[in-house]
């Protein structure tokens, strides 16, 4: 029975700690990924609002531009191509690319007759002219093409001294109200393949947000309005998601930490329950000592009763001494159901009943003390055991007379119970400087020559249903509760109540108790 308690208890004991610490770790790990998630989301934000920043001041300024496109719905299935083109010279690059896109509409769109591709090769003529020698000699080289949209993630160098942001592919676009867009190569690092911009240009238009995510091609925008259309500009959003690969790793290392928590849960769950098992022990080898002293005295009521019984002729004074036997045994058995009772009593009501003994009325501490020794000196004189006191007049406490007496009473019994043959036993009451209540007390000790307690039961003396071996206890009608309970009455006189134990000195119990202030 114990070893299943424990079992469950240890169950639930590791079930606790690992939930809360899964819990931790979840919350933790998770908060992390979130803010490396919105740390990247702001790095690509904030870039995108500088890039469009510059385009919006550059404006000022004929930017260079390349490739000119309307946006039609018939152009969105064609195949990619790319909107930045490495040359030599910048002009001939923007004029080659002109020419190229303008071959490319005439040549895609079905039933387009020649004066429309005239006309958008015009319109493309008249949206950008070429920079003159001076600035084609100034501008900076076009970057490696890297696409974005398509799942490429690597990041292109720096465009002259234009700070394009760690690992973000950025492509921007002028898009006027009439569908026509325009590259703007000074601050683009990488392409976009047409058939992805012209969808997500229509999306970016139509969208009432200055700036969004566009999940289906991976790719984050921001626009601002201009005279006649908008800046938009494109970032790569696989930058933003080096928070999975976090996650991973974080997650392999939550299942590691996991794993040693749960091995150290199992040792500590061991020393963690040891009270609780020593408690059960403890209550189970009580339980075996009180069923065997109320076995006693049951049985001897019981055959009190059947011999009543048998002479049911007789008066009460011929059978008055089996009457006397079973009023003796039935106050046996009432000593230990109030005993039991004492112990288990609710704590609240044993805070009220401490707030009361130290509000209550004084008692004269040398008068009970003195009082209770008298009542053993017959019991001593029995036994051959010289019982000695010295006893300081007027020692006065705040408290329950009865329960101090039945404190002081459980002392001197049981010095007198495991006295050694033709040993002494001595009662001192004085008042001393006390370490504990740092200010003079009371202090009654309780010695009684013979063998001393075992240092490894010292410790637990005044446990609650703790019996010493059963050499000192056994044949002396001990049930193992007086010491809890005189433990008890002292802290609840805010006293406390401490054992001297040694070799050659014998056994001496020494209480503490604050003098009655008035």
């Amino acid at each position: 029975m114990e070893q299943g308690i424990l079992k469950r208890l240890r169950i639930k004991f590791i079930a606790i700690n690992m939930g809360l610490a899964l819990l931790v770790l979840v919350i933790t790990f998770g908060t992390i990924c979130v803010l490396d998630h919105t740390a990247s989301v702001n790095q690509v934000n904030t870039h995108l609002t500088s890039v469009l920043l510059r385009v919006a001041s550059s404006q000022k300024q004929a930017p260079q531009v390349q490739g000119v496109q309307r946006l039609e719905s018939s152009d969105v299935d064609r195949a990619p191509i790319t909107l930045l083109q490495s040359s030599s010279s910048p002009s001939s690059g923007l004029r080659e690319g002109m020419d190229q896109q303008a071959n490319a509409i005439s040549g895609t769109t079905s039933g387009a007759s020649g004066s429309t591709a005239n006309e958008a090769s015009s319109d493309a003529s008249t949206s950008m002219e070429a920079p003159d020698s001076t600035e084609a000699s100034n501008a900076p080289p076009s970057p490696a093409e890297v696409y974005i949209g398509t799942g490429n993630t690597v990041a292109p160098p720096t465009i002259g001294n234009i700070d394009t942001g760690a690992n973000v592919l950025t492509a921007v676009f002028k898009v006027e109200e009439s569908g026509i867009y325009t590259a703007i190569p000074s601050y683009t690092t990488a392409t976009l393949p047409e058939n992805i911009l012209l969808r997500a240009d229509e999306e970016v238009i139509q969208s009432p947000n200055a700036r969004g995510y566009l999940p289906q091609y991976d790719l984050m925008f921001e626009k601002a309005s201009t005279e006649g259309g908008w800046f938009v500009a494109y970032a790569d959003a696989s930058s933003t998601h080096g928070w999975r690969k976090l996650a991973g790793m974080l997650t392999i290392v939550g299942l590691i930490a996991l794993i040693l928590f749960f091995l150290i849960n199992l040792g500590f769950s061991n020393w963690a329950l040891r009270p609780v098992a020593r408690s059960i022990r403890a209550q189970q080898q009580f339980t075996a000592d009180a069923s065997h002293e109320l076995k006693t005295p049951l049985t001897v009521i019981l055959a009190n009763l059947s011999i009543l019984r048998s002479d049911p002729q007789a008066t009460v004074a011929e059978q008055m001494q089996w009457v006397e036997s079973s009023e003796t045994e039935a106050q046996r058995m009432q000593r230990l159901v109030n005993d039991m009772l004492s112990l288990a009593r609710p704590q609240d009501q044993k805070m009220a009943a401490a707030k009361a003994a130290r509000q209550g009325d004084p008692v004269d501490l040398s008068d009970l003390v003195e009082g209770e020794v008298l009542q053993f000196e017959s019991v001593a004189f029995e036994h051959g055991v010289l019982i000695e006191s010295r006893i300081q007049e007027g020692v006065q406490v705040a408290g329950d007379a009865e329960q101090l007496g039945r404190m002081v009473a459980t002392l001197v019994d049981n010095a007198c119970k495991y006295v050694d043959e033709n040993g002494h036993v001595s009662v001192t009451l004085d008042v001393r400087p006390s370490k504990t209540l740092l200010e003079d007390a009371a202090c009654l000790r309780v010695h009684n020559s013979g063998e001393p307690i075992p240092p490894e039961a010292q410790e637990h003396l005044f446990d609650r249903f703790y019996r010493a071996d059963k050499a000192r206890t056994g044949g002396k009608g001990g049930y193992g509760l007086g010491l809890a309970i005189g433990q008890q009455i002292a802290h609840e006189h805010n006293g406390e109540i401490t054992v001297d134990s040694s070799a050659g000195t014998g056994v001496t119990f020494i209480v503490t108790l604050p003098l009655y202030e008035e």
